[in-house]
């Protein structure tokens, strides 16, 4: 930019032209400063790109404990009498599966193979088509009628599967069902008329249930109660509870001296009765007073003095007429 100064040389107005010649020049440099800005900072150099650190690797899962040949044999117990407990209520799937678990931990687990061998079986194979019908009675279970009248309790899974009961647990006083077999009056009759030689061939037998309930009834009061007893303990561990009170029951009854059977009559009686107690509670709970009311009558048959089940039970009853009271119509 070029700039032209013209100087005046009168003296007066010499000095007012010089004041302002110069304030001319300041704001024509001030212009040229505002027209060529300093130069912008250069930008910071951009920082480095953050790196994740690698995830540390997982350690491996430790390796399952082995099993003792001694706890595999217990753990196939306890699975076994889950499975039995699952079929008494009807979940055959879950039942199965617990079985096949129990066979792979012990092979050698006879109760569990039986149970399956239930599971696959056809009923009117199995049992055949002679029958006779029977009446359930109040504190009847598939279980003992089984026990009664096919001489294993065990095999109230092919009982039910016989008659078409999807949950055994559910069978009800008054229903009447088939029992394979020719009834108790034929077999009595046919053991009056049956040769001598009987005796002989029972004894050939295969040392089954069904034979040691035979050896029972042909022993000594004192050697059948020994043998009841033993029977006893035996479907105790099997968490048959039901089977044990009516073992210990019979041996007391064969040999009232034998303070034993009565002790494991009277604690297996208490134990049972405190399961229908949370049975009954837990069927109330559902709102299944049929259920409810039948646990109850259980508890009253082994314990008939006991308050709690006979409110309990008057209670579910009330609840069950106000119930059909308010919806039977509908």
């Amino acid at each position: 930019m070029r700039v032209t100064i013209d100087m005046d040389t009168t003296p007066a107005r010499g000095s007012l032209r010089g004041h302002g010649l110069w304030a001319a020049v300041a704001l024509a440099l001030a212009g040229c400063a505002a027209q060529e800005p300093a130069p912008a900072p250069a930008p910071p150099p951009a920082p480095p790109p953050v790196v994740a650190a690698p995830e540390p690797p997982k350690p491996a899962p430790p390796p399952e404990p082995q099993l003792t040949p001694a706890q595999a044999k217990q753990q196939a117990q306890k699975l076994t009498i889950d499975a039995i407990a699952q079929l008494q209520n009807g979940e055959v799937a879950a039942a199965q599966k617990m079985l096949e678990q129990a066979q792979t931990l012990d092979p050698a687990n006879d109760l569990a193979r039986k149970m399956q061998d239930q599971i696959r079986a056809d009923p009117q194979k199995e049992l055949g088509t002679v029958f006779f019908r029977y009446t359930v009675q109040r504190d009847d279970s598939l279980s003992k009628i089984a026990q009664t009248y096919m001489g294993d309790r065990f095999k109230f899974h092919i009982l039910a599967k016989y008659n078409d009961i999807a949950n055994p647990s559910k069978l009800a006083a008054g229903q009447v069902i088939k029992v394979p077999g020719r009834g108790p009056a034929a077999a009595a009759a046919t053991a009056a008329t049956a040769a001598p030689a009987a005796p002989a061939a029972r004894a050939a037998e295969p040392a089954d249930d069904v034979a040691k309930a035979a050896a029972i009834e042909a022993a000594t009061p004192r050697n059948a109660s020994m043998a009841l007893m033993d029977q006893g303990r035996d479907l105790q561990k099997a968490g048959n509870l039901e089977g044990a009170y009516d073992a210990f029951r019979e041996a007391a009854l064969r040999d009232p001296g034998n303070r034993d059977a009565a002790l494991q009559r009277d604690a297996t009686r208490q134990a049972l009765a405190r399961r229908y107690e949370r049975e009954a509670t837990q069927a109330f709970q559902r709102q299944n007073l049929d259920e409810a009311i039948g646990k109850w009558d259980r508890v009253l048959a082994l314990e008939p003095n006991n308050q709690k089940a006979k409110l309990e039970r008057e209670r579910a009853l009330d609840l069950r007429k106000k119930m059909s009271e308010k919806f039977g119509a509908k």
